[in-house]
């Protein structure tokens, strides 16, 4: 039988890939899975701006063995990918869909057929409707749904998946949901809602490492965190007070249950900074110090670059529209904070810093505030629009350069003691990127989706083969 203990025996480091369920699975309601958030809010949402769902997606779901077998000619040894959980409770809790496990062992089993590594994340944004129409995150008992799921997902996995994720991004996604509003249920500046969400799955996230435990599953469960590095203008007034609401707004309500079993010490003084409220049962306490996890995963894209706010009212700027938009990402919090903006840094066509350097950095701060994890890189990449050859090849050679750069940041940090085991670029093949529809893509793999689905390895797809085999090799 595998062991954990075997993973990084067989294996010095982890090389390899990401996905998500809904952006990349299709078969919306095929073999018996439920409806989920996203499934409702691209049929019948005016806000789905480009008009396009995951329905389809890259039809991952009748193409996983050719999807794998690319990873495998591209030197990758791992894949992470994440279930979704109305695949295997159509309606959040209660009945079991055979026909969903049976889906993702057949995944699960042809990655070790195939020798490379399943990543599991238990939640990747795809809420089931059912749960989504009795509260959603705002709904304490949902802890416990996620939990039962999860317990579902161990039973039936859990032999031989050995790293596994609880939930994708819990910041992020409660940051797109009730701040910036593209997400559903699509809310606005809504600082309340933002802080439940995170307080609500961050105790789902330690029911469930909990329930692991008490299994007994052989492997690693953590949390993956988009890390919002913060960095704080050096022409900014009060500066150490300005970092201190910064980064517990980006980072200390995950960062701090996943890595240290607690709440943030400063809590209480930032529900009065903040104004909001946190709705909990008496013995949460408890369940936060037994769900601790066994690493972190990290996506890293970008800082949070932040000064003292200067005036004006709250107010979000996030560019979904590409090439159509000048907006630049960033938020302006009343009486708080607001982003800054520096011109010397690049930024990508939805409005997002590009700089490379926060990956060193960002690994650095986690190593001497929170004493040195277990790291996965569990995303980074770089999202762009590409023009095909006639016969489909993309030369993605921006892409190229800046996933250098991301790599040579986080081999000179691991190389200063940085515990980081593996990297997964993001993302496998061309994909729904949620909102932004299918024109902005971050695939190594290309996907036609007017002709088949059919697959077509981009450049960056040999560089990487390359560049872990270079690695390998300075290795040995």
């Amino acid at each position: 039988m595998r062991k954990y203990s075997d993973v990084f025996s067989n294996k010095d480091f982890l090389w390899g890939s990401a996905t998500a369920a809904y952006q990349c699975e299709g078969a919306w309601n095929e073999d018996g899975k439920g409806e989920g958030e996203w499934d409702y809010f691209n049929h019948h949402s005016v806000l789905n701006i480009h008009n396009e769902d995951g329905d389809d997606a890259s039809d991952f779901y009748h193409r996983y063995k050719e999807d794998i077998d690319l990873m495998v000619e591209g030197g990758q040894n791992t894949y992470r990918f994440s279930i979704s959980w109305v695949r295997i409770l159509p309606n959040g809790t209660g009945e079991i869909n055979q026909k969903g496990i049976d889906f993702y062992n057949n995944v699960i089993n042809y990655c070790l057929e195939k020798d490379v590594e399943p990543n599991v994340t238990l939640f990747h944004y795809d809420l089931p409707l059912t749960l989504a129409a009795q509260g959603g995150w705002l709904n304490n008992k949902i802890t416990d749904y996620f939990d039962e799921y999860a317990k579902v997902c161990f039973k039936e996995f859990g032999d031989r998946v050995k790293i596994w994720a609880t939930i994708n991004e819990p910041r992020y996604y409660s940051y797109c949901s009730n701040i910036v509003g593209n997400y559903p249920p699509n809310r606005y500046a809504d600082i309340q809602s933002y802080f439940q969400y995170q307080y609500n799955l961050m105790l789902a996230s330690a029911k469930a490492v909990h329930s692991f435990k008490q299994m007994k599953i052989d492997g690693i469960i953590g949390i993956v965190h988009d890390n919002g590095s913060v960095e704080v203008d050096p022409a900014a007034e009060q500066q150490e007070e300005i970092f201190k609401i910064a980064d517990f707004f980006y980072n200390r309500m995950i960062l701090v249950p996943a890595l240290e079993g607690k709440l943030p010490d400063e809590l209480e003084e930032m529900k009065k900074t903040f104004n909001f409220m946190i709705y909990h049962s008496e013995n949460d306490a408890e369940i936060f110090s037994k769900g601790k996890g066994d690493y972190l995963g990290l996506n890293l894209y970008n800082r949070q670059y932040v000064k003292h706010w200067e005036n004006g009212e709250t107010e979000i700027f996030h560019n979904n529209k590409g090439a159509n938009s000048t907006s630049l990402e960033g938020i302006r919090l009343k009486g708080l904070f607001e982003s800054s903006f520096d011109k010397e840094v690049r930024r990508n066509q939805w409005g997002r810093e590009i700089n490379p350097r926060v990956m060193h950095t960002s690994l650095v701060e986690i190593k001497e505030r929170y004493g040195n994890p277990l790291i996965l890189i569990a995303e980074n990449g770089h999202g762009i629009y590409e023009s095909p050859d006639e016969n489909g090849y993309v030369e993605d050679n921006e892409r190229i350069e800046i996933f250098n750069e991301f790599l040579e940041y986080m081999l000179a940090a691991k190389a200063e003691g940085v515990n980081v085991k593996g990297y997964y670029h993001w993302s496998t093949m061309d994909l729904y990127s949620w909102i932004n529809g299918y024109e902005k893509r971050y695939g190594l793999v290309r996907v036609d989706f007017e002709n088949n689905f059919k697959r077509i390895p981009k450049k960056s797809y040999y560089w990487y083969k390359d560049f872990i085999n270079n690695y390998s090799q300075s290795m040995e």
